[in-house]
């Protein structure tokens, strides 16, 4: 199977409606937003014809034996998101 790689924005005009601005797109490839990752080309990106937008708000899932491990630094990351304690080393 051969694909076409097309200009980033013509692509956008067929997949989104409207498309984003030129800029945002340009973010959304560096990025890593669209699959498969578009290629730079001289100066624009190429972006397969099939290629689709990942959605940034999949859920990630967790093994339960990461959620009850014996670092109280990893159990304090996986419930507030963050850190509040500096880990020694």
């Amino acid at each position: 199977m051969n694909c076409r790689y097309i200009p980033l924005f013509d692509w956008a005009k067929r997949t989104l409606d409207p498309p984003p601005s030129i800029r945002t797109l340009r973010s959304w490839a560096r990025t890593g937003r669209i699959h498969p990752k578009p290629m730079m080309i001289g100066r624009e990106y190429r972006v397969r014809e099939d290629a689709v937008l990942v959605d940034r708000q999949a859920h990630v899932h967790i093994e339960k034996a990461v959620i009850n491990s014996k670092d109280p630094v990893v159990n304090d990351i996986i419930k507030s998101g963050k850190t509040s304690k500096l880990r020694k080393a």
